[in-house]
């Protein structure tokens, strides 16, 4: 495995058994071998099937074929809503995510895409399917989130511009949301397979100090408020997290998904073992 992007197994994977669907001037790509065919039907010299073709009684030449994998998309869904970047770690992870998951998709002979999202879905935060990493990085590396202060409530324009075909969805967001949002989200994504990445703050709000003023994005009313800091405080601050993400992840396995939660010490191998675990 490269240091720069993760390996993958998907399960229904699309599978195309037809000559000269590809660019190679092979039947598949070799990964998978799933029989003969007689040469007069796929006259390729370079895949005669040697062992075949000798024990055959009527002298019939075989080539060999193999399974063709189609390509499939991977999309990063992102929440930019002004939760997400009360982190401002936040911001470089999510172009991090997003790049790695980029180069895999390409690695494995698959498209990228990448839809960021708040109140609004915009022609700036979007881009279509492509294999081009260069393009692709570019592209990330140009993305700006700071703006006016934004929710994410408003979710009817998302399932209109995800693609009609399964894919498979990297739903980047802190789930600073309602749970009918969450649930609506998931409705709408119901023909993809959904791979929620939890931006944690756990370890943000074990780091803050034991007294002083803070202020804090409130979730539900999308304002800032300010509060004064002191233990019994801090320490509600933690239960009442850890009690709204239980019951979020309870959300995610009711739908069958399981979630990859990430934080500011994020790397490739959290990934990895992801994908070395679940089935998708």
């Amino acid at each position: 495995m490269k240091s720069d992007h993760f390996n993958y197994s998907i399960s229904w994977r699309s599978k195309n058994y037809r000559y000269g669907n590809n660019l190679s001037s092979k039947i598949g790509n070799d990964f998978e071998y799933s029989g003969s065919k007689n040469f007069n039907d796929h006259p390729d010299l370079s895949s005669i099937d040697i062992k075949n073709s000798i024990t055959n009684p009527y002298e019939h030449i075989f080539v060999k074929t193999y399974n063709l994998n189609n390509p499939i998309n991977l999309i990063v869904l992102c929440d930019i809503s002004s939760s997400i970047f009360a982190t401002k770690e936040n911001d470089s992870i999510i172009k991090k995510i997003a790049k790695i998951i980029a180069l895999s998709a390409i690695e494995h002979g698959d498209l990228f895409s990448m839809l960021c999202y708040n109140d609004d879905t915009q022609n700036n935060f979007y881009i279509e399917p492509n294999n081009n990493i260069q393009f692709i990085n570019q592209w990330i590396n140009k993305l700006t989130f700071v703006g006016d202060r934004t929710a994410c409530e408003k979710v009817e324009n998302i399932a209109k511009q995800m693609p009609s075909e399964k894919s498979l969805v990297f739903w980047i967001s802190d789930f600073h949301l309602s749970h009918d949002h969450i649930n609506k989200m998931l409705d709408q994504l119901s023909n993809h397979h959904v791979i929620p990445i939890y931006l944690s703050t756990e370890n943000e709000i074990k780091s803050l100090p034991n007294y002083g003023f803070r202020s804090f994005i409130d979730s539900e009313l999308n304002e800032e408020r300010e509060i004064f800091l002191r233990p019994k405080v801090k320490d509600q601050l933690l239960l009442d997290y850890k009690e709204s993400k239980r019951k979020i992840l309870q959300m995610f396995s009711r739908k069958q998904l399981r979630e990859l939660e990430v934080d500011s010490n994020f790397n490739l191998n959290d990934i990895q073992k992801y994908f070395m675990s679940t089935i998708i």
